[in-house]
């Protein structure tokens, strides 16, 4: 003869309930400093390859525009844009 599931009272599924419940918050605060902690290192490397593009802008023999043209595929309004 099969014995049948063993019924839980009410108070022990909201019991359990309340219990899943912390576990979801806790665990949802753990995402959120997670996801505040790589938008940090985003943004530091973000940070860091403009510094890296600003300082080969500086060391670069071309003008600004020249740079600009090149970047946006066009051509300098005064001149055509030399191959990099």
């Amino acid at each position: 003869m099969a014995r049948g599931r063993k019924k839980a009272s009410t108070g022990t599924l909201d019991a359990k309930i309340e219990q899943q419940k912390a576990v979801m918050e806790k665990a949802k605060l753990r995402f959120e400093a997670e996801k505040e902690a790589l938008a940090e290192l985003i943004k530091l490397r973000n940070e860091m390859r403009k510094d890296e593009l600003m300082a080969a802008v500086i060391k670069s023999e071309h003008s600004y525009e020249e740079i600009m043209a090149f970047i946006k595929g066009g051509t300098s309004e005064d001149e055509q844009v030399q191959t990099f």
